[in-house]
């Protein structure tokens, strides 16, 4: 029998299905006629994404910024537990089959100074384990994803993802040329890296798109000079979540 995973969360009161594609259609047709219509969700895709704030022309100029296309709250599907996730513009890596191909444009969102968006994606009204930086390519705006990240640590963020379609080790290759990079590596706890492989979707794990990426450990890699995947048994089920890809209906 095949599994079914499927996630009630509370806070929200949203009905998350993993990894739709692999369920019987029978079965979705049941939860749609008990639960209504579903949505699309996953990694950079989220149910209710939020613009970026709107700051002056004045402020952009005099402040170190970063472009992003807006940002949500109470995802369940970037990373471990509840998240705050935004999403940076620009990719020119464009994986065949992307699904968020409106984030590859250069000039996609806006700029808008880091301490701005630090404040607005930690915003006290909303609970959080850690914040998600996902893309486009995130890495791709270094000296504005490195001021993100001191940002969030500035005013009291304990676990910071990334997503990148560079592996691990290419980062660690461009870094040799833009250190900003390197410091991020140096300062995040996870990373989800390698690029999306559409003939691989199938093998898709946890906040994951596709089976060729990888969900590292970088306090543990730092740690052992290897790389350490996200494996623990104790903080993968205290982490669990609903994978890389969901269909999403409130109750």
């Amino acid at each position: 029998m095949s599994e079914l995973t499927i996630t009630v969360d509370a806070a929200t009161g949203v009905v998350l299905l993993e990894a739709p594609d692999r369920v019987p259609q029978r079965v979705r047709d049941d939860l749609t006629r008990l639960l209504g219509p579903g949505e699309e969700s996953g990694c950079a895709r989220p149910l209710r994404r939020l613009p970026p704030p709107l700051v002056e022309d004045k402020d952009v100029a005099a402040h170190l910024c970063v472009r992003t296309a807006g940002y949500a709250h109470n995802s369940l599907t970037d990373g471990p537990g509840r998240r705050t996730s935004v999403l940076l513009s620009g990719c020119t890596l464009a994986c065949a089959g992307c699904w968020v191909p409106h984030l590859h444009a250069p000039a996609a969102g806006a700029l808008v100074p880091v301490e701005v968006l630090a404040d607005t994606l930690l915003d006290a009204a909303h609970e959080r384990d850690g914040v998600s930086i996902l893309g486009g390519e995130p890495f791709q705006q270094p000296g504005g994803l490195l001021g993100l990240v001191q940002a969030l640590r500035a005013r009291g963020c304990r676990h910071i993802l990334a997503y990148s379609g560079y592996t691990y080790e290419r980062l660690r290759w461009i870094a040799t040329q833009q250190p900003a990079i390197s410091a991020v590596l140096d300062e995040i706890e996870m990373l989800v890296d390698g690029p999306y492989v559409e003939a691989l979707a199938g093998g898709a794990g946890p906040w994951t798109g596709s089976g060729n990426q990888r969900v590292i450990d970088l306090v543990a890699t730092r740690r052992r000079g290897v790389v350490v995947h996200w494996r623990d048994g104790h903080r993968w089920s205290r982490w669990r979540s609903t994978g890389a890809g969901g269909y999403a209906s409130p109750t």
